[in-house]
């Protein structure tokens, strides 16, 4: 079970709401609950090691992204505006070894119920 601290002030709105449940499932590396949150041509690029483009590849690549699953992730801060928001966090990992994270996503439109279209991922491993 991954513990989870959250920063005051990161979840008061829709968009941050989602993107603090959708971290905190990659974390985990549950991608049935991510599934539901990205658009079906959504396209994940974690910076340097690989580029996923659709959502059955995306639930492929949720489980070998993060090669473990985390013991510990601190989410520093969420920002939102409009159709894009971005997560600051911080992943340790059972026996040692630690990833800071930065993910930067685009939504498919502007409604609250709007899809996750784009991430690109900036991860560098402590």
């Amino acid at each position: 079970m991954v513990q989870v601290t959250i920063a005051p002030d990161c979840g008061n709105a829709p968009r941050k709401q989602l993107l603090r449940d959708f971290t905190i499932a990659l974390a985990k590396r549950d991608a049935q609950a991510l599934l539901p949150t990205v658009a079906d041509d959504v396209v994940w690029e974690i910076v340097g090691r690989r580029t996923v483009r659709g959502k059955a590849d995306f639930a492929d690549a949720v489980a070998t992204a993060v090669e473990r699953q985390a013991e510990t992730l601190l989410l520093d801060s969420i920002l939102t505006h409009g159709s894009e928001g971005a997560v600051s966090s911080r992943m340790a990992f059972p026996g040692g070894g630690a990833m800071r994270c930065c993910d930067v996503s685009a939504f498919s439109g502007h409604s609250k119920t709007a899809k996750i279209k784009r991430i690109t991922s900036y991860w560098i491993e402590e």
